[in-house]
């Protein structure tokens, strides 16, 4: 089996719309997400972002370290 390269950066709207996503579905807005990944009906912005980055991506992101004002 072959690695996925490594998924690209972000862009500012795709890191909008994952901290909407969030804000929307509280605590447990990752385990919404990735039911709504598979059941291929979550936002096309961010069903785009399971297809260029996977699901494993998911699990290992975190959100406030793009957001945090440093």
């Amino acid at each position: 089996m072959m690695d996925r390269p490594a998924p690209e950066a972000l862009t500012p709207d795709q890191i909008t719309a994952l901290a909407d996503y969030a804000r929307q579905h509280g605590r447990s807005w990752k385990k919404h997400l990735a039911q709504e990944w598979q059941a291929a009906s979550a936002p096309a912005d961010l069903h785009r972002l399971r297809n260029t980055h996977g699901p494993a991506w998911l699990t290992t992101f975190r959100l406030d370290s793009l957001t945090r004002k440093g």
